[in-house]
């Protein structure tokens, strides 16, 4: 930060504080992506409902990751695998 450093960069003043509200706003989330403050008061036990749906991007990678029942999937030295979105463009997607 240029605050520290005295090195601003491409940043703006309003970049940095944008990046510190992000910052602050994720850091009070909790890994369910819930708002801390309300998902972990007492109070709101039994107010949630829990809700499944799939993740089709993940299913894909988790697919391709999953071992053979032998040995566990491991790899290869900075190995990354990410998924792409496929759909042709004849097969829209339906809107409800």
């Amino acid at each position: 930060m240029h605050w520290f450093t005295g090195h601003r960069g491409d940043w703006t003043d309003k970049d940095y504080v944008l990046s510190l509200a992000l910052t602050a706003y994720e850091d009070g989330l909790c890994s369910c992506g819930q708002p801390i403050a309300i998902a972990h008061h007492p109070d709101n036990d039994g107010w949630y409902d829990a809700h499944k749906t799939q993740c089709h991007s993940c299913a894909a990678r988790e697919r391709a990751t999953q071992s053979d029942g032998k040995q566990q999937y491991k790899p290869e030295p900075g190995e990354k695998l990410y998924t792409t979105y496929e759909r042709p463009p004849d097969k829209p997607l339906k809107t409800s």
